[in-house]
């Protein structure tokens, strides 16, 4: 943490020591009120009760003084200043000298950010109505039927999510695939389900030198190809396929060839591009009108997260909260568990977001960090996680925090499972905050010789977010409630949230090891110095059996 907030934290650690000798059971029965208390507002309803979300952290181990503790750390770090100062334009992401300007993808036309003498809102805007006219022209033709999106990491996890998400509320007649993984057996799987004549394939890469889109684009150009009949590298070809990027000017260099292209900018990490173009794909299936309620969402969370007094905050409050999980009370991990098969990627879509932006042990000043940082992201849908990993959630040895997320109207009108569904969330996190005790065991007159294996520990903290409906706006709030979360956590931790140099590694390293199985060479001499033993010999093991095919 930089050194303002040292004394302050000081205090919020103070706090967790004391916070340890109580427990949720204890808090709740201290105060009766506890439950309002600790509940919050997200958003901007606008008076439609379909887009109303309210979030529950009173089964969080935390009180009011801790809370106000951790309410003055981030006021002592001007949290809600600095966020200001990134949707302002000021380059925040230090180590690539770059603005963060995620938000003004769905900033409202009447604002203006002048960022190295351009207008990014009217720019954003004008691309914006390139793509609606693009989209609408697709969606009247009507000769699409397919469209598989190939991008990975944010390229893939935003548009895949805001989809599988929205499918159930917003029928369409086009079906939309997700190709990520460089294994061909995906692209594949997916090619044997779609008529060429009617597929339409947007290659998404924000640099366009993702070697695992790239590697999928050059196979769906050749079985376009192929299935048509026509030259590989031709115009019909390329009017199958879009291209969206930071720089669309590298397509045809790489062998892409579009008939369309759509930009985003170098300001917009891949992570964080979910409410740009990336997410063409659900724009077609949906139409611009569904998305533009997704960045209406977004924008309401925006305006929340900067304009709202502290104590009113909910994004600033439940990221505070992440940090007093994590860095306080040393939780090493965190689960988020939606109650609704629509939000069924949302898991994935955290654990990049959260930590691929603070999975850093480098302050911004490029000296270590001091306190732990991200914890490990992991979840899935209940009812199926309670019978796969709740047993540990319960009586493991590890507390582990976790985010329940539910809806109070479903999409369908099996009324009866829905309400089974959400009793059983309500449920859980009653479970893990009170648990059950040997004494009430006994009260039960249960005096059995194994009833010490029954008996749950609690004091197992938890959050509730429940909206009443999944809206597209509704998706949109919660995404940018998690994203504003993030920045809070990156703020406490000193670290830059917004670039991710230990991903780079490990693609340079790929390309030096690539050369080494097509280099002609006799299997077992060390044609790569720089390998270790044990990657050479995972090297010549593999080159071996690879020629043996």
């Amino acid at each position: 943490m930089v050194d303002e907030g040292f004394k302050v934290w000081q205090r919020v650690l103070a706090q967790g020591s004391r916070i340890a000798q109580t427990s949720l059971r204890e808090l709740f029965a201290q105060d009766s009120g506890r439950s309002e208390r600790f509940s919050r507002t997200l958003g901007d309803d606008q008076g439609d009760v379909n887009n109303q979300i309210s979030a529950d952290f009173s089964k969080q181990l935390i009180d009011q003084q801790a809370l106000d503790e951790l309410l003055a750390l981030a006021k002592d770090l001007q949290i809600v200043e600095q966020f200001a100062e990134m949707r302002s334009g000021l380059k925040i992401n230090l180590t690539e000298q770059q603005s963060v300007l995620h938000t003004l993808l769905r900033a409202d036309t009447k604002n203006s950010v002048i960022v190295d003498g351009v207008d990014v809102v009217a720019e954003v805007h004008a691309e914006r109505k390139a793509i609606k006219k693009f989209v609408d022209s697709v969606r009247s033709e009507k000769k699409i039927k397919k469209i598989v999106s190939l991008g990975i990491g944010g390229s893939d996890l935003g548009p895949a999510l805001i989809y599988d998400a929205l499918s159930q509320n917003y029928k369409s007649d086009i079906e939309c695939a997700f190709v990520a993984n460089i294994d061909a057996h995906e692209i594949q799987l997916v090619l044997e389900k779609c008529t060429a004549a009617e597929t339409l394939f947007v290659v998404c890469s924000k640099s366009f030198n993702t070697v695992e889109t790239l590697s999928n684009a050059r196979i769906a150009k050749h079985w376009l190809a192929e299935k048509l009949g026509v030259e590989i590298n031709g115009k019909v070809v390329g009017e199958h396929f879009v291209v969206v990027s930071a720089y669309p000017d590298r397509a045809a260099k790489t062998g892409v060839v579009a008939a369309n292209a759509f930009k985003i900018w170098p300001w917009v990490g891949g992570r964080y591009s979910i409410s740009s173009a990336m997410s063409l794909a659900p724009m077609i299936a949906f139409g611009t009108d569904v998305f533009d309620e997704f960045l209406d969402g977004m924008r309401a969370v925006d305006d929340q997260m900067q304009d709202s007094a502290p104590e009113d905050n909910l994004p600033l409050i439940l990221g505070l909260i992440d940090v007093w999980n994590c860095s306080v009370l040393g939780y090493a991990s965190q689960a988020f568990v939606p109650y609704a098969h629509q939000l069924k990627l949302l898991p994935n879509y955290l654990q990049q977001l959260i930590m691929e932006s603070n999975g850093k042990s480098v302050q911004v000043d490029g000296t270590p960090t001091s306190m732990r940082t991200s914890p490990v992201i992991w979840g899935g849908v209940g009812t199926n996680v309670q019978h796969a990993f709740f047993q540990m959630l319960h009586q493991g040895t590890d507390v582990v925090p976790v985010e329940f997320i539910g809806f109070a109207q479903p999409t369908h009108r099996e009324i009866s499972a829905h309400d089974t569904l959400i009793a059983n969330m309500f449920a859980q996190s009653k479970a893990l905050a009170f648990g059950r005790s040997l004494a009430e065991l006994k009260n039960k007159n249960i005096d059995d010789e194994n009833i010490a294996h029954q008996v749950m520990p609690g004091n197992r903290p938890s959050t509730t977010v429940l909206a009443s409906g999944l809206s597209a706006r509704t998706l949109g709030s919660l995404i940018a409630m998690y994203e504003h979360r993030v920045f809070v956590q990156g703020v406490v931790f000193g670290i830059n949230s917004f670039d991710q140099w230990g991903v780079e590694l490990g693609k340079t390293l790929a390309t030096e090891i690539y050369d080494s199985f097509t280099k002609p060479s006799e299997v077992g001499q060390n044609f790569q110095d720089s390998h270790d033993t044990s990657t050479q010999g995972l090297i010549d093991w593999y080159r071996r059996h690879r020629n043996n095919r």
